[in-house]
C-alpha cells in the first residue's frame, strides 16, 4: 500500500488510485502472494482504504475490488501495528537569513 496524503498522515479514509496519479490524495493497493509455488499479483483499481493512526504505527482495512486471471474479485484486507517509515533527512527549501 503507497498512500498520497496532503500535509500529514491522520485517521481518515482514502479513495484507492491508478498507479501514476501522484497528485491526487488516496492510496494505490497491491498484493503479492504464492498459490502452489506460482507467484501471482492483484491491483485493487476501485475501493478505499481506512487508516487509523496510532503513534508510530498504523492500522486498518482495506475494502474493493480489482482484476486478477481475468476476473474481477471482490477483496478485504484488514492490517495492524505497521510502522511508519522514518523521517527522510532532507534539507528545508525555506530560505535563511546568513
Amino acid at each position: 500500500m503507497r498512500l498520497h496524503y496532503r500535509d500529514s498522515l491522520v485517521t481518515a479514509s482514502y479513495p484507492i488510485v491508478i498507479p501514476g496519479d501522484t497528485t491526487t490524495p488516496g492510496a494505490m493497493v497491491a498484493v503479492r502472494y504464492l498459490l502452489r509455488d506460482v507467484g501471482h499479483a492483484f491491483f485493487f483499481d476501485t475501493g478505499s482504504v481506512q487508516v487509523r493512526r496510532e503513534g508510530a504505527t498504523i492500522g486498518g482495512q482495506i475494502q474493493g475490488s480489482g482484476i486478477e486471471n481475468a476476473i474481477r474479485t471482490p477483496t478485504r484486507i484488514e492490517y495492524h501495528d505497521v510502522p511508519l517509515p522514518l523521517p527522510s533527512d532532507s534539507v528545508s527549501c525555506a530560505y535563511t537569513k546568513p
